[in-house]
C-alpha cells in the first residue's frame, strides 16, 4: 500500500533509507495519545514496504510517548531516543528469545530460592511488566541473583546495556568486582564517574549520587535494564529523578522486610497488592539453614545503670579530681552519657572483656565469631 506523501509529521530514517521511527506531533493542548490511531496506521503500513515495523513517538511538545506497536503498550518517556538507541531496540526486537526459556546459570546461583526468584522476575517481565521488586534477607545472595538475571537478559538478547545503581560506594564496588567481573567476565564493564562518561561498554555500575550529576549525559533509551540496590532507601528522595529518566526495565533490590517497606515503594514497582515480585524472608532463610538466627545478650556496667555523680565518688577520687582542678560536685552524668560527654576507660575495658567472655568464638577459640554490638 502506497502511503500519501507527508502523512507522518516526522520520519526518522536509517542510513539505508528505511524508516526506523515516526513521530506524531500534536498541539500542546491535546493529549498526544490521541494520535494513537494515526501512529498505528503509519507504522503498520510502512512495515509492509520495508519488512519491519518502525517505532512510534507521540508528543505535544511537553509529553512524549513511545510505542512499539503490537508488542508493548505506549508509555511516557523523558525524551526522544537516539538513533543508536532505536537501532539497539530493533536488534533486541528481532533477536530476542523468551526470558523464561533460558536456563539459569547454576555457576552463579544454585540455591532453590535463588532460582525461583529469577524465574519469578522473568515471568513478570514476560507478562509485560517493566518493573519488579525483589525482597531478600541480608546474606541470601541478592547480588548473585541480580548477576544471574543479567546473564539471562544478555543470553536471550533482551538487554545489551545494563546499569547497576547503589547508594553506597561499597555496594557499587561489590557489584563491579564480585558481580560483573566475577560472574560475567566476558562482557566489558565499567564504573561511571561524572568526569568520565564512557558509552562503549555493556555493563555499568554507579553510585546514585554520581548518577544524579551526570544522567543527562545518556539518552533516556540508553539502558535496557536498570538494577537498583537497596531501593527502599532512595527511590522517593531527591535522587529519584535519574531513575525515572531511563526507560529501561527496572529491578529493585532490598533486604528490608516487606512489612517495613512503605506502600509507595510497592506501587512504584507495579506491586499494588503490597506483595513483592519475589520474597525470601529472614525467617525462611533460617528455616532452610542458609542463615543462623542471632542470640541477643544484654549487658550493662554499673556506670550505664547508675551513671556517675560527684556525691557518689570515693574520697580518693574526689581528692584526685580536686588536684586536677575539677570540682567533684560538678560531675553529674547518666549512663547514656558514656562516650558522648564522658569517657571511662575502665568501663570500656569491662565492656569488651565481657563481650570476649560471652561471644561465640571461631575454631581457634581465641577470636570472636560474627557479632554485632549495639551501644545504647
Amino acid at each position: 500500500v502506497e502511503l500519501p506523501k507527508g502523512v507522518s509529521d516526522y520520519a526518522l530514517y536509517r542510513p539505508n533509507g528505511e524508516t526506523i521511527a515516526v513521530v506524531e506531533a500534536k498541539r500542546t493542548s491535546i493529549d498526544p495519545r490521541l494520535a494513537g490511531a494515526q501512529t498505528e496506521l503509519y507504522v503498520t503500513e510502512i512495515e509492509k514496504r520495508q519488512g519491519f515495523r518502525p517505532f512510534g513517538f507521540m508528543t505535544n511538545g511537553y509529553d512524549i510517548y513511545f510505542w512499539d506497536v503490537g508488542r508493548a503498550p505506549k508509555r511516557l518517556v523523558h525524551g526522544f531516543f537516539s538513533h543508536a538507541d532505536l537501532e539497539n531496540l530493533l536488534f533486541l526486537r528481532q533477536n530476542q528469545t523468551p526470558l523464561t526459556a533460558a536456563a539459569v546459570n547454576t555457576a552463579i546461583t544454585d540455591r532453590a530460592y535463588q532460582i525461583e526468584a529469577i524465574r519469578r522476575l522473568c515471568q513478570a517481565f514476560e507478562q509485560g511488566k517493566r518493573k519488579a521488586l525483589l525482597v531478600m534477607a541480608t546474606g541470601t545472595g541478592k547480588t548473585r541473583v541480580a548477576m544471574s538475571l543479567v546473564d539471562i537478559f544478555l543470553r536471550t538478547n533482551q538487554a545489551r546495556r545494563i546499569l547497576f545503581v547503589a547508594d553506597r560506594d561499597a555496594l557499587v564496588e561489590q557489584a563491579l568486582e564480585d558481580g560483573f567481573k566475577t560472574h560475567i567476565p566476558n562482557e566489558p564493564c565499567t564504573r561511571i564517574y561524572s568526569h568520565d562518561i564512557d558509552t562503549t561498554n555493556r555493563l555499568y555500575v554507579v553510585t546514585l549520587q554520581t548518577l544524579s550529576n551526570c544522567f543527562r549525559e545518556f539518552t533516556p533509551g540508553f539502558f535496557d535494564l536498570v538494577i537498583f540496590d537497596e531501593v527502599h532507601r532512595s527511590i522517593f528522595n531527591r535522587w529519584n529523578e535519574p531513575l525515572q529518566y531511563f526507560d529501561g526495565r527496572l529491578v529493585g533490590l532490598t533486604a528490608t522486610p516487606a512489612d517495613f517497606i512503605d506502600r509507595n515503594t510497592f506501587l512504584a514497582f507495579d506491586c499494588p497488592d503490597e506483595v513483592p515480585t519475589f520474597l525470601y524472608s529472614y525467617g525462611e532463610a533460617i528455616r532452610d539453614g542458609y542463615l543462623v538466627d542471632y542470640v541477643p545478650y544484654a549487658a550493662q556496667t554499673r556506670f550505664q545503670r547508675r551513671g556517675i555523680h560527684g556525691a557518689d565518688l570515693s574520697e580518693e577520687d574526689r581528692n584526685l579530681l580536686i588536684e586536677q582542678g575539677f570540682d567533684p560536685d560538678d560531675f553529674d552524668y547518666s549512663g547514656s552519657d558514656l562516650e558522648t560527654k564522658v569517657s571511662n576507660r575502665d568501663t570500656l575495658r569491662q565492656q569488651w572483656q565481657e563481650i570476649m567472655d560471652v561471644c561465640y568464638k571461631d575454631q581457634s577459640g581465641q577470636l570472636p565469631g560474627k557479632t554485632i554490638v549495639f551501644g545504647l
